[in-house]
């Protein structure tokens, strides 16, 4: 059970890194999510508002905590909107 949840973890983690890397370019606002082992940062979606970044912030924050209410581990488990040129990951080396 646990390696089937970590095989979706990572499924999911790939199609969050992947379906926000085209729109990111665009928009003024990132939602970012944290897997909880490792604690990684990834890019969810993109925004052209910010209001529109914390509804969509707010809908995933309450299917983390169903998930968690349902004894589950959601891949991600902390959500936080940025400016796109913000990156929590921090600077990139040269």
């Amino acid at each position: 059970m646990m390696r089937l949840a970590r095989s979706v973890s990572l499924l999911v983690a790939f199609y969050l890194l992947t379906s926000a890397a085209t729109a990111y370019a665009e928009c003024a606002w990132v939602l970012w999510g944290v897997t909880p082992n490792p604690s990684t940062f990834l890019p969810s979606n993109a925004f052209k508002t910010r209001e529109d970044c914390h509804s969509e912030k707010a809908r995933m924050d309450m299917k983390v905590i169903a998930e968690m209410n349902a004894g589950r581990t959601p891949a991600i488990v902390l959500t936080s909107c940025l400016p796109d040129t913000v990156d929590p990951r921090g600077p990139k080396g040269k």
